[in-house]
């Protein structure tokens, strides 16, 4: 396929919906109709893939900016109508459009202005971003564009785009359901599902890092020793793929416990852990427990 028609395929799946989207009425002057008339002329070419218009109607010196996380590789600006050219399938490569749907447009001026909903798949991560609200501002100066300045919500885009979301805490959440029920095989696999293979907990810094295999063990001992454990999620934070939570764990031991003998006692103690996700698995996680504390509550102190 030679550049022009893979230039039509990618555009067209990209701004085919746009073009069909149904503009709000609006009464403007001269100069109005023909900055909308001209965007809009521009996106129809777009459309159709057709670049002898979009270059006729681009100004030399056309600005071209995406807002949004610079890690991705359609942030612009991009200036001058080739390094335009360069960008657009670039665009294409890497997100592909589910939903687009213009719900206003309007121009004042020299200045056009179009806002509505998207949807789409990174294909870096292959996750969906879900729905989120875009706005475009053009500038048209001597039935030229001078300014394409696009809006979207660029942290949900750029949550889909390095992998991460709110499908991490469920991610994360499956790591304490598991705790939460030691001795059932659907959870221990629900865990196993949720981290990555080379997955690491880090208790110290004795450089004896668990292995998931070496986990599953000791929870499965859990089972045994405290067969009423639960370990309850009472906050969880997120930042970029990094989960923390805040938990409370509480038991009844049915035999010694660290060399300390119950006689029926429980416990409850705050624990803190801290995970690192990669590709949407938790890779690794950090924790501290306040074993001392159920120690304590276990002897009668």
């Amino acid at each position: 396929m030679n550049r022009r028609k893979l230039f039509a395929a990618v555009i067209g799946v990209l701004l085919g919906k746009v073009i069909a989207a149904p503009v709000f009425a609006q009464t403007m002057d001269a100069d109005s109709q023909a900055t909308f008339d001209t965007v809009m002329e521009f996106m129809g070419a777009m459309g159709s893939g057709d670049m002898d218009k979009m270059s006729s109607l681009m100004a030399d010196d056309m600005v071209w900016h995406n807002e949004g996380d610079a890690a991705m590789p359609w942030i612009g600006p991009w200036e001058g109508k080739e390094a335009i050219f360069k960008f657009l399938p670039i665009f294409g490569e890497n997100y592909k459009t589910t939903k687009w749907d213009t719900e206003d447009a309007f121009a004042s001026g020299d200045t056009f202005a179009a806002f509505g909903a998207m949807n789409g798949i990174t294909t870096k991560s292959g996750q969906e971003i879900g729905d989120f609200t875009f706005a475009l501002r053009a500038k048209v100066e001597d039935g030229e564009i001078v300014l394409w300045n696009w809006f979207e919500d660029s942290y949900a885009v750029s949550n889909a785009f390095h992998g991460r979301g709110a499908d991490d805490k469920a991610t994360v959440q499956a790591f304490y359901d598991y705790l939460s029920n030691p001795g059932s095989a659907s959870h221990a696999q629900a865990f196993r599902d949720a981290t990555a293979s080379g997955w690491e907990s880090v208790g110290n810094y004795a450089g004896k890092n668990k292995t998931i295999d070496g986990f599953v063990g000791q929870v499965g001992g859990f089972a045994k020793l405290i067969p009423d454990l639960t370990w309850a999620v009472q906050d969880m934070h997120q930042d970029g793929n990094t989960v923390v939570v805040r938990s409370r764990a509480t038991g009844t031991p049915v035999a010694p416990f660290f060399g300390v003998d119950g006689e029926g006692r429980s416990f409850d103690i705050l624990t803190i852990d801290i995970h690192e996700l990669e590709g949407g698995k938790i890779a690794r996680s950090y924790h501290v427990e306040d074993w001392a504390g159920a120690l304590q509550q276990l002897s009668g102190r």
